[in-house]
């Protein structure tokens, strides 16, 4: 590069996108993968209220040490097997990484029905929770064909985690792997999946896969239940729609913000968000009486670029937006923080809890210290015991301690409202039907303990005074 023709403000940034490239290079190359499967750089639209150059990131947000380019989308065909060993048609094996949510850095034939797929970090360093997922099918054959068994790689780089492949049928539901089709555990090089493939697309996952269209559908579903419209209250950095809905009494002094997928692959955080949220909507007595005195204000997707990216972690500027909630460096916890801030400007308003779902390596509850003046007093303690209580063969786990010095929303939360601020963890390999069996009963407990406090508090049920009659949800006023 004659860097004489490149201008001096422009220097920097080139430079480093070049070495962000080299580095992706070195890093398939030294896992022996072919310079032509290895994806080139995309760059993703930006909008102008998106844009904050990461030299303004004031101190508070971690910045990462290294970045690398957004993934390619494409299909890799595979030509060489669309015959077996005795010359019989069996069609050519196609993988591809081009829908939403898809995450595959680099692919590679290595033997006769043999593949291996290569998922990368979007930056460095980073937590370790990696994301795969793409599509493999057969071209040109239907069911007069029979299966074929195909042998798939997966390589995770960065990280010693190892996520237990998902695999879904012609988009039917995801199923965990058999252990007698998987070979590879925390650390291995290289994790070993064999296929049965027939003339069916099947998908493998990290996880399953609950992406933008999922979580949009649930979202107008569970809204036209209630009888209100979801509204956009921002975009990402690369033009998404960030959307929130909310239900309850609509002159209620007492509100509750639920916010979820912040980070991307933490998909057991986005089905218990859907069934907490879906328990506070119902029509059950306990339900129906805590929408007449509360404003539940619901954020359901925080980071729509990384989901469909497929990112580990972070969104499109490589930032961990639940390290962002001080300096506010990304749109999307702008846009976050500004709606709950419009949410609670109403006069006489408190914000009585602030929920953030997530998912790690098993179910845990990152709470304030107990010592932190709250109101409600003690509600994470109340909660959690009247949880234990209900479901005395469930462990609940937690913690005081995690992330007291990081600028999480849990911490934003209860620093700026005076409210408990908690991040709700569940397991990644929690099986969802667990999740739909636990969850619920939790949101109940908490209805319980929030009803109890305002009923002590003697605080009015609306702004105005008035108790309202019944348990139906009000339409939002205009000044929210």
């Amino acid at each position: 590069m004659d860097v004489r023709r490149v201008p001096r403000r422009l220097r920097a940034p080139v430079f480093d996108a070049a070495r962000g490239l080299a580095r992706t290079l070195a890093l398939v190359a030294s896992l022996g993968i072919g310079s032509t499967c290895v994806g080139q750089a995309v760059e993703t639209p930006t909008t102008p209220a998106a844009s904050a150059p990461s030299d303004e990131r004031a101190k508070g947000t971690p910045r990462p040490r290294e970045t690398f380019p957004v993934q390619e989308r494409r299909t890799w065909r595979f030509e060489e097997d669309r015959r077996d060993a005795s010359g019989a048609r069996v069609g050519a094996v196609v993988i591809d990484n081009e829908f939403s949510g898809a995450r595959v850095n680099a692919c590679e034939r290595v033997g006769p029905f043999d593949y291996k797929i290569v998922t990368s970090p979007e930056n460095l360093p980073i937590n370790p929770s990696p994301w795969y997922a793409f599509r493999v099918r057969r071209d040109g054959v239907d069911a007069s064909v029979a299966p074929r068994e195909i042998v798939v790689r997966i390589v995770v780089t960065s990280s010693k985690s190892r996520p237990w492949p998902r695999v879904s049928v012609d988009g039917g539901p995801f199923e965990r792997a058999p252990h007698e089709r998987y070979e590879g555990g925390e650390g291995a090089k290289e994790c070993v999946l064999r296929l049965s493939l027939g003339e069916k697309p099947v998908i493998v996952a990290a996880n399953a896969m609950i992406g933008i269209g999922e979580i949009e559908g649930w979202t107008d579903g569970i809204a036209a239940q209630l009888g209100v419209k979801p509204r956009e209250i921002g975009r990402s950095r690369a033009g998404r729609e960030i959307r929130a809905f909310e239900f309850g009494a609509a002159d209620a002094r007492d509100l509750v913000v639920v916010i979820g997928r912040q980070h991307p692959p933490e998909v057991s955080g986005t089905v218990g968000f859907m069934r907490f949220i879906e328990t506070l909507a119902a029509d059950s007595e306990i339900a129906c009486g805590f929408r007449a005195r509360y404003r539940v204000l619901c954020v359901p997707l925080v980071n729509p670029d990384g989901v469909h990216e497929g990112n580990w972690r972070s969104t499109l500027g490589h930032v961990d937006a639940n390290r962002d909630w001080h300096e506010f460096t990304e749109p999307e916890t702008r846009a976050v923080r500004d709606a709950i801030r419009a949410f609670a400007a109403v006069p006489g308003a408190r914000v009585r809890l602030l929920l953030d779902f997530h998912a790690t390596y098993k179910d845990i509850f990152y709470v304030p210290p107990e010592t932190t003046p709250l109101e409600p007093p003690h509600f994470a303690r109340d909660w959690l015991a009247a949880i234990m209580a209900r479901f005395p063969d469930y462990a609940v786990e937690s913690s005081a301690t995690n992330n007291v010095d990081g600028w999480t929303f849990k911490r934003w939360a209860f620093e700026t409202f005076g409210a408990p601020g908690i991040t709700y963890e569940l397991g990644t390999s929690t099986p969802h039907e667990k999740i739909g069996a636990i969850v619920p009963g939790a949101a109940e407990e908490a209805m319980r303990i929030l009803l109890a406090f305002v009923e002590q508090a003697g605080t009015p049920h609306d702004a105005s005074g008035v108790t309202p009659k019944n348990g139906a949800t009000s339409p939002a006023p205009a000044a929210r």
